[in-house]
């Protein structure tokens, strides 16, 4: 017989592998954000598998479990903890997988030296964006962008970034991704 460390082990290992094999590797990444729209499933229970929009304090309301705050998780921490608190008191060996059906809309603005207009983007659901995968959905730079002067407004703070730096990034996680809200100021050069 299995001892209930191994058990809790085990039922961990399926949720969060059931969860990761429907999603790709950005979006298992993701998290959660308030008026994400989620889908959890419960295999053979379907009182418990429920379609939630995620409120603005993060949360959703669950059956049985009342309150789970979801906000700043991926969708694999949403299932371990909902597996967990479903096995401890109501189920034997639960799975459970969530998904998002529907991103919040979340948008960047791109100013200055672009060639298309200038304006909010919107940030894709399903992955992450950079600074220069948002200048280039604003047109691209015009002749007159000063390319190693570009700003990034965030929260009130700037940050000076050059074209050159950002594109020998390779590694995902030196890159700037974007979050909601981020301005994207590409100056004029002066000759």
């Amino acid at each position: 017989m299995i001892n209930r460390l191994n058990r809790v082990g085990l039922v961990l290992l399926l949720a969060t592998s059931w969860t990761s094999a429907a999603e790709s590797e950005d979006e298992a990444d993701r998290k959660i954000a308030p008026a994400d729209t989620l889908i959890i499933d419960v295999l053979n229970e379907k009182g418990l598998s429920v379609e939630r929009r995620v409120e603005q304090g993060g949360t959703i309301n669950y059956p049985l479990l009342k309150i789970v705050i979801v906000a700043g998780k991926t969708t694999r921490d949403v299932a371990v903890e909902i597996t967990e608190r479903l096995g401890k008191e109501f189920l034997v060996d639960p799975q459970v997988s969530v998904n998002v059906k529907e991103y919040s809309s979340r948008t960047v603005s791109v100013l200055g030296e672009v060639v298309g207009k200038t304006g909010a983007i919107k940030l894709p659901g399903e992955r992450q964006m950079d600074i220069l995968e948002a200048i280039t959905e604003a047109g691209g730079f015009t002749q007159n962008a000063k390319k190693n002067g570009i700003e990034l407004w965030r929260k009130g703070k700037r940050q000076i970034f050059k074209m050159e730096e950002l594109l020998k990034v390779s590694d995902p996680r030196k890159k700037v991704w974007l979050e909601p809200g981020d301005v994207i100021y590409v100056p004029e050069k002066f000759w």
